[in-house]
């Protein structure tokens, strides 16, 4: 045990003997973590150390080590490692690797916001955690910014995999978990306090929405009323709130963080696929943009324009940055502000760029873009105009001629804004400039609705099927190309539908060697396990004795479990010699025995007490015969009368009656040899055995 005595360990405390404890590092609602010192393999480690009033809980010990034991196995370059796992007195601990980083709620604190890259990347490698951990049958159920820690080197680590299951488990901690955690819980968590791999990546949504916004989705002044809008709201789009956000990484937040769990992606594998496709096709320009918040847009004045259906104002102020910012070639013309400042003269010539003033310059290889048009949509351009240029007017004949042409692009705007989407507010309409299509997120919905749905965008469906541990038969699994790609009218999307889970039938193993049973399991495409096995009086050493799987087939690598024979129970034959005979025969039946009883005369044992017993000791097993002899005391003869009759017959015949003879001379040598008294009266009866005594003269 520890030399340290207290429960709240401190400065170079230990740990049975081998952790040293060293200076705290963080303290959670559940344990505090220190750093400390492995003294067998001179290393350093994490401790963390659970609070004492969890540590009192016998229940919670008990699931807390089988979860560790479980995350002990976990071995990934993205998840925290378990050394060890122990208790010390009150104290249960965990020796964990030691990261020498911040985590990822220091990194946002500081940063405010991460790059469109940054995001990405740190999302992708708890995504490869989340994969290993999920295919392991471990869900996190506590994915947060502090869990999530970032070593030197910018690898990505996962702590915590597994204890959020043990802590969920637990009567006197499962409050505290779900208030702590309420930003980041998903609604069926608070609904019906179930949560499966789905709730996880619900969690890492919001993590990704805050790495982008600098802030989580739903806020309030009490932890019920976060909870409330998780179950209640969907999770806005980051590109509402910050600027520099493409409409893909928008729709790959909303997929992730989808309240019904049936829209969001049916593994993380799914999600990794997607964010992977979104590394390897946004352009570096978008990657490399850092979000900022967008500002209050200004309130213009429509002047002489007409008034339309949907006020210029509304829409420009659905611009991304500057409100003056317009998409080149579609307003042709000269196009007026609301102070009737020029600010596009006509349609950008290819190899020229737009300027500020309306002029273009030659030689320019491409549009200038402003970093917020570009972020937001790689494939359109828009045009800014600085304030200090603003009041510069066309005459007043150039402004009336104008009018109508305004107008006219005005509606032009209305309608391109309202196709395309730039407001950044609704990434399911099936539609974008041109002829251009985005793919809608199908996976987990029945095949016929991901038809009607890629239809209704003018796509067409092409099915494979495969077999799916996790997504039901007829949902789909994923599409191709990923959701939110941009593809053109009529594409034909590869939809990939479950045949749900593949399974094998599961063989009959009873009676089969271990051996056999290991082969035909095996040959059956599933994993024999073997239970604690057991003794049985009629299955021999060796042989299953029975097999716990009770479903007719298992899906490839499930576990039949069997229990095999240790063969008879062996038992201690307890030696019963000397005791009464009906308390020696009760025992030894009571053992298991059968017992066999014989009587004799004994000169030495009460009657009644065990004289004998065969075997005597060792182990035997159940219904094997033990042999006890009882006394019946000593046997009685009847003493012959011997009187006048020669010594020698005398002695005879005593000693053929059972009695042992002492003779004795009172008169020294004996005249005539013949017994004149003998001790024990002629006709009376003496234990066999007994002495007596001649007397000759």
């Amino acid at each position: 045990m520890s030399s340290a005595t207290s429960t709240s360990p401190g400065i170079s405390q230990l740990l049975d003997d081998r952790y040293r404890v060293e200076e705290p590092i963080a303290r959670g609602g559940m344990a505090t973590v220190h750093r400390g010192h492995d003294l067998r393999l001179d290393r350093v480690v994490a401790l963390k150390i659970m609070h004492p009033h969890l540590a009192m809980d016998e229940d919670f010990r008990r699931r807390f080590g089988r979860e560790a034991r479980a995350a002990a196995r976990l071995a990934h370059r993205n998840v925290v490692g378990v050394f060890d796992q122990g208790a010390d007195a009150d104290r249960i601990y965990l020796a964990m690797e030691l990261i020498e980083g911040p985590t990822l709620r220091a990194r946002i604190a500081e940063e405010e916001r991460l790059t469109v890259r940054a995001a990405l990347d740190v999302t992708a490698q708890v995504l490869e955690a989340m994969v290993a951990a999920h295919g392991a049958g471990i869900v996190h159920r506590d994915i947060k910014p502090e869990n999530i820690l970032i070593d030197p080197h910018g690898v990505v680590k996962v702590a915590d995999f597994g204890l959020a299951r043990a802590i969920g488990t637990s009567n006197s901690s499962a409050s505290t978990t779900l208030l702590g955690t309420v930003a980041y819980i998903s609604p069926e968590v608070v609904t019906r306090g179930h949560c499966d791999e789905r709730s996880d990546l619900y969690s890492l949504g919001v993590v990704l929405f805050e790495m982008l916004t600098g802030r989580q989705p739903f806020v309030g002044e009490q932890p019920v009323h976060i909870a409330f809008q998780h179950v209640h709201e969907d999770i806005p789009a980051p590109s509402t709130l910050v600027t520099r956000v493409p409409r893909e990484l928008d729709s790959l937040v909303t997929w992730a963080a989808a309240r019904p769990v049936e829209q969001r992606p049916a593994t993380a594998a799914d999600l990794l696929r997607a964010v992977r496709e979104l590394q390897r096709t946004l352009p570096a320009a978008v990657l490399d943009a850092r979000p900022t918040p967008r500002e209050a847009p200004e309130d213009l004045s429509t002047g002489e324009i007409p008034q339309l259906t949907t006020p210029l104002e509304e829409v420009v102020s659905s611009l991304d940055g500057d409100p003056r910012a317009f998409p080149v070639g579609l307003l042709g013309e000269a196009v007026q502000d609301a102070d009737g400042e020029t600010v596009q003269h006509a349609a950008a010539e290819p190899g020229s760029a737009v300027i500020a003033d309306g002029e273009t310059e030659p030689g320019s290889d491409a549009p200038v873009v402003d970093a917020d048009t570009a972020a937001s949509s790689p494939r359109e351009v828009a045009l800014r105009t600085p304030r200090a240029r603003r009041g510069r007017h066309l005459p007043l004949g150039a402004r009336r001629r104008s009018r109508a042409v305004a107008a006219l692009a005005t509606l032009s705007l209305i309608a391109s804004l309202g196709a395309s989407g730039w407001a950044g507010g609704d990434w399911y309409l099936n539609s974008g400039p041109g002829a251009d299509r985005t793919i809608p997120a199908v996976a987990g919905s029945d095949l016929a609705d991901a038809e009607a749905v890629l239809g209704a965008a003018d796509l067409t469906t092409r099915t494979v099927e495969r077999f799916d541990d996790t997504v039901p038969a007829g949902q789909v699994i994923s599409a191709d190309p990923s959701p939110g790609s941009t593809v053109k009218k009529g594409t034909a999307v590869e939809v990939v539908v479950s045949k749900g889970v593949e399974t094998f039938p599961v063989p009959a193993l009873t009676g089969l060697s271990l051996e056999e049973a290991r082969s035909t399991v095996e040959a059956a495409s599933l994993e024999l396990v073997e239970d604690e096995p057991q003794y049985s009086e009629t299955v021999p050493e060796g042989e299953v004795i029975s097999q716990s799987q009770e479903a007719e087939a298992l899906p490839a690598g499930g576990e039949v479990h069997v229990v095999v024979s240790q063969g008879r129970m062996p038992i201690t034959i307890p030696d019963q010699t000397g005791r009464g005979g009906d308390a020696a025969r009760s025992t030894l039946q009571d053992a298991g025995f059968d017992v066999s009883v014989s009587s004799a005369h004994h000169s030495s044992v009460p009657a009644g007490a065990v004289i004998s017993q065969s075997p005597a000791s060792g182990t035997g097993y159940r219904g094997d015969t033990i042999s006890i002899v009882t006394s019946l005391g000593p046997e009685m003869v009847t003493v012959p009368d011997v009187f006048q009759q020669p010594e020698a017959d005398a002695r005879a015949a005593l000693e053929a009656a059972g009695f042992v003879v002492a003779v004795q001379y009172d008169r020294g040598d004996p005249v005539f040899g013949l017994v004149y008294q003998q001790s024990a009266t002629a006709g009376t009866e003496l234990a066999k055995g007994s002495t007596v005594t001649l007397t000759v003269f």
